[in-house]
């Protein structure tokens, strides 16, 4: 049961609802709790009992953590430290061990087999829990704020279970700290008429940039990394670009179906996509892309890396014997390795997610590193920053950026991705009968028509959005003909538009395998 099912439209939210409705204030998040735990069983069954350990695992060290009291405050600094470090590597390790033994145990047997040892590693199926990477980071993240003393320990179990697989982030996220929604979720404020037209109002976003543009795209998409394609010049221009675009619809729409199923029961989550495309660079692109994955790795990767003592000590020697810039672009590529590094395996295992995490390491890099010779260039030549020729430049290449990120993120092998980039360049760049293949491959001319309306609807929207961020909030207090005019012909689009029936297959829910 998936976020853009019937299933869920039509039977479990509103069940869900009604349970939550119908208990008093003080236990409704009993019900939210209930609604989730069923979520959670109907895909993964029994295996919610890794759900239950991780959390079992994060409880306790936050419990303990708070408990431990000693005069001396070396010993109780250390021993705090010895709970903290035990419960991270034990809720990472449960990840690691389930997600990434039959991946790691692969690649040892490549490389004996490369050296010469026909040695084959082989073990049974493992099932891998629903939702595990995003609840694992946000057991991370609660451990680490208690450690900190940002927030309290949770004294309730059940409440800290609720936190961990609250059924509208469990599959795509947005990763939360719990700072950020135990309030909303134990609230227990009733469902209004204001909540379940916020809601539905981004639900039906949602739907529209899956269903209208996504799974319309599907079938070409996965024509285009088939095993053995060999296309192209344009076609693979092409390839990039409808990935992308195929990609951003599917996970930020599934996103707008999350916010608006948790808003529908008071509950705000954070925003997980802020208009990326308008992004002038690699590192402003990531700041607007999976919102809520990037904080995380920046409190609690990047902040603690630039912190520490060894790098408080090197920006000492460095800037004392290599100067102010050596220093910086050493302390970027060291603070960024591991983000990205992680970034890519927390992905899944998969070498090309893992090159991702390279591909842009590298690109963030190297934005760090030439940025002050941009600036020095674009003053030579009076051409201002900010203005319209530079900040053009900065998009087109940004876009150029993106799209082989994301072409390298859908590759099935990192051979494929490269014969892809190869081939790009070879023969001639438009061939004959290009458009008729293209045709051929589960596309037809109305649905490029309606792919390319709907889509430039989105980027209108998108451009609204960066100008006023609140205008979701302002649609129910229009005047009642603007406001119904935007209902129905949202409510119709996806009615006459949207891609279902015999012959669509919907497009997977992406990040729900991670």
């Amino acid at each position: 049961m998936a976020y853009n099912t019937n299933t869920y439209f039509i039977i479990f939210l509103p069940i869900a609802m009604l349970l939550y409705q119908v208990l008093p204030k003080r236990y409704r998040w009993v019900g939210l709790l209930a609604s989730s735990v069923t979520f959670f069983m109907l895909i993964s069954q029994t295996l919610i009992y890794w759900a239950v350990i991780t959390t079992a695992v994060a409880y306790g060290a936050a419990i303990g953590i708070v408990s431990i009291h000693n005069s001396d405050k070396k010993i109780l600094k250390k021993k705090k430290k010895r709970v903290m470090l035990t419960a991270v590597v034990s809720v990472v390790g449960i990840l690691a061990v389930l997600k990434y033994t039959a991946f790691t145990l692969d690649i040892i047997s490549q490389v004996l087999t490369q050296l010469g040892h026909e040695t084959t590693f082989t073990m049974g199926e493992i099932l891998v829990p629903i939702g595990i990477s995003f609840y694992t980071l946000q057991a991370v993240g609660y451990i680490l704020d208690v450690y900190w003393k940002r927030i309290e320990a949770e004294r309730n179990f059940a409440k800290l279970f609720l936190f961990m697989i609250f059924f509208p982030t469990l599959m795509e996220g947005p990763i939360c700290r719990y700072s950020d929604t135990k309030d909303q979720l134990f609230e227990g404020n009733p469902i209004t008429a204001d909540s379940i037209v916020q809601g539905a109002i981004r639900i039906g976003w949602g739907l529209f940039k899956r269903m209208i543009i996504a799974d319309r795209l599907n079938p070409v998409v996965n024509n285009f990394y088939r095993v053995n394609t060999n296309f192209t010049g344009v076609m693979i221009v092409i390839c990039a670009l409808f990935t992308t675009v195929q990609l951003y619809m599917e996970f930020s729409g599934t996103i707008d179906i999350v916010i608006g199923s948790a808003r529908i029961f008071n509950v705000k989550l954070p925003e997980n996509f802020r208009q990326p495309f308008f992004a002038k660079s690699a590192a402003e692109f990531w700041r607007r892309w999976h919102i809520s994955l990037g904080v995380w790795f920046k409190n609690y990767i990047f902040y603690p890396v630039t912190t520490s003592k060894l790098m408080k000590k090197w920006n000492k020697y460095g800037r004392k014997h290599m100067g102010k810039y050596i220093t910086m672009v050493v302390t970027s590529a060291i603070a960024l390795f591991p983000v990205w590094m992680l970034n890519g395996l927390w992905h899944g295992p998969k070498i090309p997610y893992i090159m991702y995490g390279v591909y842009y390491f590298v690109i963030l890099l190297l934005e760090v590193a030439l940025e002050p010779l941009g600036e020095k260039f674009y003053k030579i030549v009076h051409l201002r920053t900010d203005g319209r020729i530079v900040t053009g430049i900065r998009i087109v290449r940004t876009w150029f950026i993106i799209l082989l990120g994301e072409m390298l993120f859908r590759a099935e092998t990192l051979e494929q991705f490269v014969r892809m980039c190869s081939n790009t360049f070879a023969g001639k760049f438009v061939e004959m009968g290009m458009f008729t293949e293209l045709f051929n491959m589960g596309i037809g001319r109305g649905d490029a028509l309606i792919i390319g309306i709907a889509s430039a609807i989105v980027f209108w929207m998108d451009y609204r959005l960066e100008k006023c961020p609140e205008t979701f909030e302002m649609i129910p207090s229009m005047t009642r003909p603007k406001r119904w005019a935007v209902y129905y012909l949202l409510i119709f689009a996806i009615i006459i538009f949207g891609a279902y029936g015999a012959g669509y297959e919907p497009a997977d829910l992406i990040y729900a395998g991670f």
